[in-house]
């Protein structure tokens, strides 16, 4: 597999990832709390979406960290990019940028 590959798919995990944590956080934002409150809480074991609660919270903590994971990778193989932008952006702040030659940025492919 290509570096071009795999940056792709890993931008696919990531987003994949980010839109299954997404849509059960807003699961979460929309059902309540859901806790156990000494039995005055009618949320508790409930279904949401015909899915069990516990099912959301699981589903919704391995996709953060996945998404996570994905993204610690991603920077990890694009790091000497970012040294390599942070140190252009700091020089082109000391010096005009027509005084000296660009030089470019190593890309992952």
């Amino acid at each position: 597999m290509s570096k071009t590959q795999l940056n792709y798919v890993l931008d696919v995990v990531i987003a994949v990832a980010f839109i299954a944590s997404a849509l059960s956080g807003v699961v979460f934002l929309f059902a309540g709390s859901g806790g156990y409150q000494g039995g005055r809480n009618p949320g508790f074991r409930t279904e949401i979406l015909g899915v069990d609660r516990a099912i959301w919270s699981d589903l919704h903590t391995w996709v953060s960290l996945v998404m996570i994971a994905g993204v610690v990778i991603h920077l990890a193989l694009h790091w000497n990019w970012i040294v390599c932008m942070t140190k252009r952006l700091i020089s082109d702040r000391q010096k005009a940028s027509s005084q000296r030659e660009r030089e470019a940025c190593p890309t992952l492919s």
